[in-house]
């Protein structure tokens, strides 16, 4: 417990949840702004129904690209200062300690997540919208789940690669796991060799758009994909497992 909160204390002092609630006071402004000429589906996207879960799309991304930053150098820079000595003097496991500093990771993601739906929130009762407060608020379930999927994953690769490619990486899969809708469509065209291995790569890529599109549903009253979130569940399984079994040679 005291790892994890060592993390968020330092990841705090880097002013990482400063930097979100910019982010999420820009973007929310931007979006709310008069925007009446943009429609989706036919419908002005003023229409705030139409509007918060194109910005849940938005925030989870951001908060999926903050769970990035967070994790990438967590664990390789806690080795860098030999402070993992000191932890196995203590008889911490290496298993043990990479899952408290991931955790720490999560833990910061979701402040910054929550700090841009709370964002959200304000700007939807400054738009008179408040009967989606709630929704909003268990749509935060979601931003958890994409948050501490790319923190788990961005964490396992860091244990074993350099930070420089544990980044590409995970932008990489951070990037197409968030258009991943678009990519199955651009590629159900694709036949041959190219396309076989194409689909079959998409397939193992997390599907955040999926994990997004249910907060929207969630707010427009749609029905909820629970086949998404159990496969969105099992990711942070495989993980959580990685990084319990992956060691690093330095300890």
């Amino acid at each position: 417990m005291e790892i994890m909160k060592n993390v968020v204390r330092e990841k705090i002092r880097k002013k990482m949840l400063y930097v979100a609630t910019a982010l999420g006071i820009l973007v929310v402004a931007m979006f709310s702004s008069d925007m009446g000429s943009l429609t989706i589906g036919g419908k002005s996207i003023n229409d705030y129904y139409v509007l918060v879960p194109v910005l849940m799309n938005v925030m989870n991304f951001l908060a999926g690209a903050i769970a990035l930053a967070v994790s990438c150098t967590t664990i390789p820079l806690e080795y860098e200062r030999r402070t993992s000595h000191l932890i196995w003097s203590r008889g911490v496991s290496q298993a043990r300690y990479h899952m408290d500093l991931t955790a720490g990771n999560i833990l910061v993601a979701w402040i910054s997540g929550a700090i841009l739906y709370i964002t959200l929130a304000v700007f939807s009762v400054l738009k008179g919208y408040e009967e989606i407060i709630g929704k909003i608020v268990l749509a935060m379930v979601f931003m958890m789940l994409y948050t501490a999927i790319v923190c788990m994953l961005t964490s396992a690769l860091s244990i074993k690669l350099p930070t420089v490619f544990t980044v590409t990486v995970m932008v990489i899969i951070l990037v197409c796991g968030a258009l991943r809708s678009a990519l199955n469509l651009f590629l159900a065209a694709m036949t041959g060799p190219a396309g076989i291995i194409s689909k079959g790569a998409i397939r193992i890529i997390p599907d955040l758009a999926g994990i997004s599109k249910q907060a929207g549903n969630l707010v427009q009253n749609k029905p909820v994909n629970v086949h998404v979130i159990i496969i969105g569940l099992f990711m942070v399984w495989i993980a959580g497992l990685l990084i319990m079994l992956l060691k690093r040679e330095e300890a």
